[in-house]
């Protein structure tokens, strides 16, 4: 009985678990081109120097209306060419959300201006008096340019002085 026991254990060994020798299932996928012409172009851009690539970027732009990120662009062609120029600096970015500062409110004006706050703070009524009372203090953070002008243009009206930052 042994002799069967030892004989079913060399079995085990040498027959590894299914999972073990099952090959893992990769598919494995060719580089798809759509058409002769884009393999053609791709080939073609690979031989381009920084420069005539520069120049292409530049073409393209021109002729599709299109503007490239020229901070994208930027570590790209310094990793490139360490030595040659790179383009030039990318355009400061138009500011897109403002904040509106309450920098005065007027003693004869306290009442209009705090119903004023009230609407366009969404603070509570008992809660109006005391916020007001350290100025300048900021009313909308991240508004839109739109929302912002509306909210001075309300302050205004109603007497207190205020900016959009």
């Amino acid at each position: 009985m042994a002799a069967a026991l030892a004989s079913r254990s060399s079995m085990a060994a040498a027959k590894p678990c299914l999972r073990a020798t099952r090959p893992a299932r990769r598919t494995v996928m060719a580089p798809v081109r759509a058409s002769g012409t884009v393999g053609e172009i791709v080939d073609k851009l690979k031989t381009l120097t920084l420069l005539e690539a520069s120049e292409l970027v530049s073409e393209i732009e021109t002729t599709f209306g299109v503007d490239a990120s020229a901070a994208a662009a930027a570590p790209v062609a310094v990793a490139a060419a360490p030595g040659a120029a790179g383009p030039a600096a990318p355009a400061e970015e138009e500011k897109t959300t403002f904040d509106v500062v309450l920098e005065d409110i007027p003693g004869d004006k306290k009442v209009a201006v705090y119903k004023a706050v009230r609407a366009i703070a969404d603070i509570p009524v008992n809660l109006v008096k005391e916020w007001t009372q350290t100025l300048p203090k900021t009313l909308l953070e991240g508004c839109s340019k739109e929302d912002a002008e509306a909210a001075v243009k309300q302050l205004t009206e109603a007497g207190a002085k205020s900016k959009v930052n």
